[in-house]
């Protein structure tokens, strides 16, 4: 269950990274720290859990790169 505390100090840090922080060095730091948080997170979290977060992000990023394919057809 250590995967979620990882998880909740990610995300927090995300948070206010994005809603507290101005300066620009502080919002890059912020935003490279939660998102090691968050990447530790995952590795830390159960197989089955990785595999599905996996699969939606796979998913997600098809779905981006055909709009992409499309706007660049038009």
């Amino acid at each position: 269950m250590n995967y979620l505390i990882f998880w909740i100090f990610g995300f927090g840090t995300l948070w206010a990274g994005l809603t507290l922080f101005d300066d620009e060095v502080l919002l890059i730091v912020s935003m490279l720290v939660g998102s090691g948080l968050v990447l530790m997170g995952l590795l830390s979290s159960p197989l089955k859990l990785q595999i599905g977060i996996e699969v939606v992000f796979v998913a997600s990023l098809f779905y981006v790169c055909m709009e992409c394919v499309e706007r660049g057809n038009s």
